[in-house]
């Protein structure tokens, strides 16, 4: 693959190296690296997996974030491109704690496959929802408002395409086709490939509940969720979660969450994706953070988090693997982009850009867990599952070699 263009303000070169953020709400002790390809049922090679022929989306591309205390080495997300000078992506590729300081953004650049060729550009400045500030210290990954946009030095090319913003409050229960650059592997042992700026998978999932009823049905929890199904009841993460079938008071090794009751009080464990899209099934993983979920070509989801039950206590449980791997069984989630459409119509103008390199110190605003007052139902939650931010820790010797930098 040839370089056709770059514009990079900073070299990385004079940039320092970051160990993966961890985010998992566990026991002491219980600790899982935050990594995210999508992770396919069949051969990950297979074309049809491929972000080409009629599946091709020439404005899906990768992005490598650099913070101060990773320098020169950073993380890799996936993007969407939404207009001329901006794209699309999850807030937290362009956030980073280090001892609980905050870690100003240095460097962003963004890369555009074009055919055998790539691009390279520049990019001059950011913004983040607030929301995921304001949620972020309290609930980690599970912070909503998971979104931002990141702005370009020049014009993205004409021939890149745009896509518009689903504006509709309706994606439950429709078919989603999801990109990105993050890891691969097949549904059985989950990720065990590495992330990739230039080849992107897609395939199928549905997005069928929010995260809302672990939150005690607080709406700001509005993550739309789809599960990695293997095509039967034994690997259905969704049903698990939800149905009487299997989260009823019955399993008392089950998570609290799954015992009393209250997991029953959406579709009663009727979900239409029960024996998902087959060989076009995927599930997100290390990497694909930032990436699109389209409905009916616009961009409704971005992808956020994966979540999964503990390995141990746990009755009839759903992961086809213990831990959390992107392995059939698995639950993701994804920022509804409907809900912060008109943010992001404001950003550049109302909504003000942060210039990259981000101004140190900055930090952004703080929550407590007196804020919005977690139930002890939602904190039981919390502390018994696996979760992690789907961005995928890349080395500067990785990076320069993938994109021939000097």
């Amino acid at each position: 693959m040839r370089k056709l263009k770059v514009s990079i303000a900073a070299s990385l070169g004079i940039l320092l190296a970051l160990s993966p953020i961890s985010a998992v709400f566990a026991s002491e002790g219980d600790v899982l690296d935050g990594e995210a390809l999508l992770i396919t049922s069949g051969d990950p090679f297979d074309p049809k997996y491929a972000n080409a022929g009629e599946n091709l989306r020439t404005g899906v591309g990768s992005i490598f974030t650099v913070f101060e205390s990773t320098a020169p080495s950073g993380f890799l997300c996936s993007m969407t491109v939404i207009n001329d000078l901006q794209i699309l992506t999850a807030a937290h590729c362009l956030r980073n704690t280090v001892d609980g300081e905050h870690d100003p953004l240095v460097q962003v650049i963004v890369v555009l496959p074009s055919g055998v060729n790539y691009i390279l550009f520049d990019a001059v400045g950011f913004a983040v929802h607030p929301l995921y500030d304001f949620l972020n210290p309290l609930v980690g990954a599970f912070a909503s408002g998971d979104v931002a946009v990141i702005e370009m030095a020049s014009d993205i090319p004409a021939d890149v395409e745009r896509y518009d913003m689903y504006r509709d409050s309706d994606e439950l229960g429709q078919e989603t086709r999801h990109y990105g650059h993050g890891r691969f592997g097949k549904g059985p042992k989950g990720s065990t490939g590495g992330a990739d700026f230039f080849y992107a998978r897609t395939g199928l999932n549905m997005y069928e509940a929010t995260l809302a009823p672990f939150f005690d049905g607080n709406p700001l929890f509005d993550q739309l969720l789809h599960d990695f199904d293997s095509g039967g009841d034994k690997h259905n993460a969704m049903d698990w979660w939800f149905s009487p079938g299997q989260c009823g008071p019955e399993n008392e090794n089950n998570p609290p969450w799954a015992q009393d009751g209250q997991c029953t009080t959406f579709r009663a464990g009727v979900f239409p994706d029960k024996n998902g899209f087959g060989k076009f099934e995927v599930g997100v993983a290390p990497g694909d953070s930032g990436g699109p979920g389209f409905i009916n070509g616009e961009v409704a989801g971005i992808h956020s988090f994966g979540f999964t039950h503990f390995c141990e206590g746990v009755t009839n449980g759903t992961d086809i693997s213990c831990g959390l791997n992107s392995s059939y069984g698995e639950m993701s989630g994804d920022t509804p982009v409907s809900n912060y459409a008109s943010w992001v119509d404001d950003v550049g103008g109302a909504v003000a850009l942060t210039p990259i390199p981000e101004p140190a110190p900055v930090a952004p605003a703080a929550a407590t867990s007196g804020t919005i007052g977690l139930s002890a139902y939602t904190q039981s939650f919390l502390s018994n599952v696996f979760v992690e931010r789907m961005r995928a820790p890349m080395t500067f010797e990785q990076v320069k070699k993938d994109l021939d930098l000097e």
